[in-house]
């Protein structure tokens, strides 16, 4: 029976065209590659090769050969991919969000419910993490909203209410019952870059503001401290990550300032669910 090793050089051989460059690829040297090839003939029980003055080449069986054997490498290599995927699951909770402040609140209570397993995230945009949810990628994910899909479970989490940042002097200051979208459009803003599916709002309600984009969480902190350009902040990120007392902290009004956040996985996998949620 050939080895996976021999498909490997034989595929090489028809990608290259000739024994020298097929070698030079594999890193082996020519007549090593020289006798392999004649050990897979051997295997097959039917020759592959036409032998020509001073060159090598597929016949038609050698062809069928090749298209065989891709498909078994292929399938070999979604095999592994599958059982590396398999024992990740088993030994890992994988989750995604979209917005980074569920995460705050999530990966502790994972950690404590499974303190065997490690448990990774990252924050995608919406479409994605479904995918990865039904391909397997992850075991939860985050969503702004209750997904309709039959195969999936899931419950509502919390909700973050957006805020408008800005110093006492700002004329907005002094409007605690809140603020609307249009009461800031055109206005210069920072904007930390690394939140999630909240970064459509700002650019979609204010067409008429420009943002000094940061990626940096420190730099961003920074300007925050230093500046008095106004910037957003939600009731979730100051208690988790930055209570700044030097700023006014003003409720947006606009339905879309609020986000309903929805944890979602797959029905197998609801017992997630029960273990998270009271």
């Amino acid at each position: 029976m050939p080895e996976l090793s021999q498909l490997r050089q034989l595929v090489a051989f028809a990608d290259c065209g000739t024994l020298s460059k097929a070698a030079e690829g594999l890193l082996i040297s020519q007549p090593a590659l020289s006798r392999a090839m004649q050990r897979l003939e051997e295997e097959l029980g039917v020759t592959v090769f036409e032998h020509g003055k001073n060159k090598l080449s597929l016949n038609e069986n050698g062809l069928l050969a090749v298209e065989q054997a891709r498909l078994v490498l292929a399938q070999t290599e979604e095999m592994v991919s599958r059982v590396r995927a398999f024992d990740r699951a088993a030994r890992t909770i994988s989750v995604g969000s979209c917005a980074p402040a569920p995460l705050w609140r999530l990966l502790p209570a994972l950690s404590d419910l499974f303190p065997e397993k490690a448990v990774s995230s990252e924050i995608k945009e919406e479409g994605e993490l479904l995918q990865g949810l039904r391909t397997g990628d992850y075991q939860l994910i985050v969503l702004p909203f209750a997904p309709e899909d039959p195969e999936l479970a899931d419950s509502f989490y919390f909700k973050e209410q957006l805020h408008l940042a800005v110093p006492p002097s700002h004329p907005l200051a002094k409007r605690k019952d809140g603020v609307c979208f249009s009461d800031f459009d055109g206005e210069t803003m920072l904007l930390f870059s690394e939140i999630g599916f909240w970064h459509k709002i700002p650019r979609a309600k204010l067409p008429h503001s420009r943002f000094l984009l940061q990626s940096d969480r420190f730099a961003f902190d920074e300007l925050v401290t230093a500046s008095t350009l106004p910037c957003f902040s939600t009731d979730i990120s100051r208690k988790y990550h930055m209570d700044d007392d030097t700023r006014v902290h003003l409720p947006i009004l606009d339905p879309e300032a609020t986000a309903r956040f929805h944890l979602v996985c797959r029905k197998k996998d609801r017992m997630l669910l029960k273990a998270l949620l009271p």
